[in-house]
């Protein structure tokens, strides 16, 4: 089954032209942002909507989460990573879940914890939505 390319925040399929009409719009992108010194450590986390389908379990990945720590002096990446969720739910819940995970990663970086964060963030079970809502 071939799936569309472009996609609104709440997974419809949409026109080229629309999704870049959409992408212009004032704070629709943006999920959320968290960026500040943790650990001596500059950390960023920005989770957006990209509206381009790639492919996922859930459906396409339509929201993107990038999150990385640099050095004291903001000059190296110390260590960066990307998520892909299918709806805009996910990524909210998502966003939390790494910028508490991150934090415990800058601390391991930093020294201030000898213990090894797990692999990848903890991260809530999502519901399936009601039949006929968009994922």
């Amino acid at each position: 089954m071939m799936q569309a390319l472009y996609y609104d925040r709440d997974g419809r399929p949409v026109s080229e032209e629309r999704w870049r009409q959409l992408g212009r719009k004032p704070g629709y992108s943006r999920i959320g942002y968290a960026d500040g010194l943790q650990h001596g450590r500059q950390v960023t986390v920005v989770t957006f909507w990209s509206g381009i389908g790639g492919d996922g379990p859930d459906g396409p990945l339509l929201f993107c989460t990038c999150a990385g720590v640099r050095s004291p002096d903001g000059r190296r990446t110390a260590y960066q990573r990307v998520w892909g969720w299918a709806t805009i739910q996910a990524a909210r819940t998502g966003h939390q879940a790494v910028t508490s995970w991150i934090t415990e990663v800058a601390a391991f970086l930093a020294g201030r914890t000898g213990t090894l964060p797990p692999p990848d963030p903890a991260l809530p079970a999502m519901p399936a939505p009601p039949p006929g809502e968009p994922r």
